[in-house]
């Protein structure tokens, strides 16, 4: 018992320390937000036969070296593609259309395709989605566990039940700071994942001592 208490404290500080950092490395430099959240510029471009994914992003790198870029199809027409980056030049942009030409044999005019100037998205915008949905089952997983688990203690239970989700939640975010692994759409997928994760782990941990506890009382009556 004392050793397995000794694993838990040092966890415990081990998780601590991450959080430190990664609110440090948060107030000194911020995430690393991945293209599509901040700053960059796009073109579309389009032909009447469709462009290879794959082969434009090459053409794209190759010209735009040095800088984040993202190739995807567009839901405006299913024959072009939007190139994303942090920064497209009048001289880059005529570099990738004739370089586009080239390999498909197309005559694109540099003249029809315009340079898209897209401001970053705040981190508190993309979270917004998810902060009304979070709330209410946050709240109506509370009350759950107390209605059903009060019976182990209430204060385990509150606890328990408020902590271990939130810090679950900041010890996420602060690796992902730490490590500065790009943050967007997949980052917060994630965090939701392990937001369930938790509550259905909290849920299996409150049942576990709701057994052991029913068991202690048969016990004792059948004595």
């Amino acid at each position: 018992m004392k050793e397995q208490k000794g694993i838990y404290k040092i966890l415990y500080i081990i998780i601590a320390i991450i959080i430190i950092i990664g609110a440090i490395v948060c107030w000194k430099k911020g995430f690393n937000i991945e293209l599509m959240y901040s700053n960059r510029q796009e073109i579309v471009i389009a032909n009447h036969t469709g462009l290879d994914i794959a082969k434009i992003e090459e053409i794209a790198k190759s010209v735009l070296q040095n800088r984040k870029v993202q190739v995807q199809k567009t839901e405006r027409f299913g024959n072009s593609v939007e190139i994303v980056s942090t920064s497209i030049s009048e001289e880059e942009k005529e570099n990738i259309v004739n370089k586009i030409n080239e390999e498909y044999g197309d005559d694109i005019s540099n003249e029809d395709i315009d340079i898209t100037t897209i401001s970053n998205t705040r981190i508190r915008d993309t979270l917004k989605p998810y902060i009304l949905p979070g709330i209410i089952t946050f709240i109506v997983t509370m009350v759950y566990f107390i209605i059903v688990y009060h019976k182990i203690g209430l204060k385990k239970v509150l606890l328990k039940g408020l902590f271990i989700p939130i810090i679950v939640e900041i010890f996420f975010y602060s690796i992902i700071a730490i490590t500065r692994i790009p943050y967007g759409r997949i980052v917060n997928a994630i965090a939701i994942g392990l937001y369930i994760i938790s509550i259905y782990g909290l849920t299996t941990y409150f049942q576990k001592e709701k057994e052991n506890l029913l068991e202690n009382d048969k016990k004792e009556f059948d004595e």
